[in-house]
């Protein structure tokens, strides 16, 4: 009787233990498909290269700021299509690009997030929406890209060379640089001197434009009532210079009328004329003035 009841207090602590494991279990599970869920949405990204991307991997916003994570990864067709969770504090534009990095040199992998500036700034990515990513560079391309620029050679013959120019250049730079020593310092010291008398002119043109600068500033201060008595003066005598010009040409006045009367102008003219002979004749024989010349 004694090791029945043992038996039954036994199972039930096994009982109790299993229960709440499996409650625990259950509690765990909803609250992460909770945290998943709520107040997010999902996207999906197509890359064609993961780089040991994993589920759970972080989602980072200019490299730093936690956003959202890898929910899932799946192959679509021929895509492989990567299923992050984004909380709905953050809005991505339709132009945002999705890139995978690495922490460091070695360490984890995560999702960066690049927000170009745009001015549609109201065309968000919705849930459920689809994009491209960029597919991060790997070490293995990169050796095959490389080994495409050996071609035919080993690694070993072209870093043989590789050096040898080195060498070979480093040699005909030494040559070049003992030939014209000479001709490289006078360079040099003249290249120096001329530097120095610019800055020096230089220097002199700045104070001279300061002074001629200090000089307008004082004078607009000091004569800014009489120049502008000045410019009303001028804008008078215009004025009045404008009124003139149209009167002459309407021929308002004796010269208006000289100017605009060709008649006039030559009976002027005429009577000018008649005037220097008389007074030719006179200069030549002043006694005409008093006798008068028998015919």
């Amino acid at each position: 009787m004694e090791a029945i009841m043992k038996l039954n207090n036994e199972a039930k602590v096994g009982f109790i233990i299993t229960l709440s494991f499996t409650i625990f279990i259950l509690l765990v599970a909803l609250l992460a498909k909770i945290n998943v869920s709520r107040s997010g949405y999902e996207l999906g990204i197509y890359f064609g290269f993961l780089n040991d991307l994993n589920v759970g991997a972080p989602v980072n916003i200019a490299g730093g700021i936690k956003i959202g994570q890898v929910t899932a990864i799946r192959q679509t067709g021929e895509k492989t299509e990567v299923v992050v969770w984004i909380d709905n504090k953050y809005r991505l534009i339709k132009d945002t690009k999705f890139a995978i990095f690495t922490k460091g040199i070695i360490g984890s992998k995560y999702i960066n997030v690049f927000v170009p500036p745009s001015v549609n700034i109201e065309d968000f990515l919705n849930d459920g929406d689809r994009v491209h990513g960029i597919d991060p560079p790997s070490f293995d391309q990169m050796m095959l890209i490389f080994q495409g620029f050996m071609q035919d050679q080993s690694g070993g013959e072209l870093l043989a060379e590789i050096f040898k120019n080195s060498k070979q250049f480093i040699e005909n730079l030494n040559t070049i640089s003992r030939e014209n020593k000479g001709d490289i310092r006078q360079t040099v010291l003249v290249t120096k001197s001329s530097v120095f008398l610019f800055s020096q002119q230089m220097r002199l043109f700045m104070d001279e434009l300061n002074k001629f600068t200090g000089n307008m500033s004082n004078l607009s201060e000091k004569n800014k009532q009489d120049v502008t008595i000045i410019i009303k003066n001028m804008s008078e005598i215009s004025s009045n210079l404008n009124t003139i010009i149209g009167r002459l040409e309407q021929g308002r006045g004796s010269l208006g009328k000289l100017m605009n009367d060709e008649e006039i102008y030559y009976n002027i003219k005429d009577a000018s004329k008649s005037a220097k002979d008389l007074f030719d004749n006179l200069k030549e024989d002043p006694s005409k003035l008093f006798f008068k010349q028998k015919q």
